[in-house]
């Protein structure tokens, strides 16, 4: 199984006084290097470990052509000695830059789908998984974001050690922020809060589906989370996770990858004050909504904001 570096978990005094709430970060994009940085780390931790148990010889995966869950899959298979392929949505791009330039550093096989939506994306992805299985490959397919129950599992891991690290420096949150993809790591840390019998509130900020869309998706993964805990968790558990957390589109703007004024401006805030860099697809616009419950005193006066950052810096290489 991969080795998941433990992140910091830190204080952010200059913007909890520009905010006037005392406000933490869990440095999740500070597990790796380049290539790996980020939330996808953990979640493949479990889903590798689990290729490598089943035999497969090549990884196959997906999202869009400067995903950072693709560019991560691809390296760690590399490193494990199995072979990468990634089916990814829409058309080549013109310029070879961020995670896309990265891959072909490492010579990775690309197949662009043309696809523009997740039911398209997870169908090409099937597709070419059986054309690969039928040419003697042996396949091992991960989902959009890696995000299934399995993949979710490293987020309970990664609750669990902020857990630890809270009480370490006597600390508890009222709030925890992320951004909410494909659903497995907000799952994850639910379930990891409801196994810890925590009170803390989760809210998590789309920065690509609809919010109907982002709970189905987080709902499966808890299900899923369920049965493999289920030992560990009460019966109630399931239902009353979903019951136990919040979900928000409203910072999503023209769609995915699209810059919003409000993320930038919570981009450039964060990196003016503490020099910590957020990406404008995902961190940008969960700190905005982070920021705007604060403003709006959703968050109330004297409680504690855990952010929790996914990584994904590498993807401030195609804005322009």
């Amino acid at each position: 199984m991969l080795k998941v570096t433990e992140t910091p978990l830190q204080f952010l005094p200059r913007l909890s006084e520009r905010l006037k709430r005392e406000i933490w970060i869990k440095r999740d994009d500070l597990n790796g290097d380049i290539l790996t940085a980020g939330n996808k780390l953990r979640k493949l931790a479990y889903l590798l470990a689990d290729a490598k148990e089943k035999g497969a010889d090549t990884v196959v995966t997906t999202g869009g052509p400067n995903s950072n869950h693709a560019r991560a899959t691809a390296a760690w298979a590399i490193r494990m000695g199995l072979r990468p392929v990634l089916v990814l949505a829409g058309r080549e791009p013109d310029a070879r830059r961020g995670n896309y330039l990265l891959n072909s550093l490492m010579g990775v096989e690309m197949k662009f789908s043309g696809a523009r939506t997740q039911a398209e994306m997870e169908a090409a992805l099937a597709d070419y998984a059986d054309q690969l299985a039928q040419s003697g490959r042996r396949p091992y397919v991960i989902g959009i974001g890696g995000s299934n129950g399995l993949g979710s599992l490293g987020y309970v891991d990664a609750y669990n050690e902020m857990k630890r690290q809270a009480e370490a420096a006597n600390v508890r949150f009222d709030w925890l922020f992320a951004a909410a993809g494909s659903g497995g790591t907000l799952a994850g840390l639910i379930c990891g809060r409801d196994l810890a019998g925590d009170a803390t509130r989760i809210a998590g900020i789309s920065p690509w589906l609809g919010e109907s869309e982002i709970r189905q998706r987080i709902d499966h993964c808890l299900a899923e989370l369920a049965e493999l805990k289920k030992a560990e968790a009460e019966p109630r558990m399931e239902s009353e996770s979903r019951q136990r957390y919040l979900v928000s589109d409203a910072y999503l703007g023209k769609g995915y990858g699209v810059p919003t004024d409000a993320g930038m401006e919570a981009l450039r805030l964060l990196a003016q004050t503490e020099a910590i860099m957020l990406d404008h697809v995902y961190t940008a616009k969960a700190m905005a909504g982070c920021m705007d419950f604060i403003r709006r005193e959703l968050v109330k006066p004297g409680e504690r904001v855990l952010f929790w950052h996914t990584g994904g810096t590498p993807g401030l290489f195609v804005l322009e």
